[in-house]
């Protein structure tokens, strides 16, 4: 691989992020993070109450995952984090400082506010990997496993909150197909950028 990129992994939950992002790291030779894990505990035991998270909860959150993704990119590593990522806004502060018209000086609550495209900064160290399906196959997803705070209130929220990105902004795969085959269209996206630079 010739170019450190952080791959930011997206989509509501039950999308399987983290599965994907694991497979495709441990493949691949990079290093997987698991987003949720970086949730502070008052936020854990809200969605564990089945509440969802308001923008207020995310801002901090978004922005220490922003920092770990720059640390990697300072150490020299590709990087692959699992993160919703539902709204541009937070989109825009995942990409703070890394790259051209990706949110340059933007913290905080001033990310809410933020309309004017990704695209433009989709070039230098940051993709988004959108992992995306319908409401009905997401369900039967989630219904076949356990998660720590997604029920059927939680997804209705999370697809209510989404703003899909355009294909400008990031790659788009779709869930329906094996575990097998996103894990390979996911490798041969993400090698193509770290080759391409």
């Amino acid at each position: 691989m010739t170019a450190n990129t952080v791959f930011f992994i997206t989509g509501v939950s039950g999308t399987g992020k983290s599965t994907i992002g694991e497979r495709v790291a441990s493949q691949l030779g990079l290093v997987f993070e698991e987003g949720d894990s970086y949730h502070p505990a008052a936020s854990v035991e809200k969605m564990s109450a089945g509440i969802p998270l308001e923008d207020a909860d995310r801002w901090d959150w978004l922005t220490h995952l922003n920092k770990i993704a720059k640390d990697h990119l300072a150490n020299n590593q590709s990087a692959i984090i699992s993160c919703s990522a539902l709204k541009a806004s937070y989109r825009a502060i995942l990409c703070e400082g890394m790259g051209e018209g990706m949110g340059e000086g933007l913290t905080g609550k001033l990310a809410e506010e933020k309309t004017s495209p990704l695209a433009k900064g989709v070039q230098s160290n940051v993709r988004f990997i959108y992992l995306h399906g319908s409401t009905d196959t997401i369900g039967q997803r989630l219904k076949q496993r356990q998660h720590f705070f997604v029920g059927d209130d939680m997804l209705k929220s999370q697809f209510s909150t989404l703003e899909v990105p355009t294909k400008d902004e990031a790659f788009f795969v779709d869930v329906t197909q094996s575990v097998d085959e996103v894990v390979a269209t996911c490798k041969t996206f993400i090698s193509s950028v770290t080759e391409a630079t």
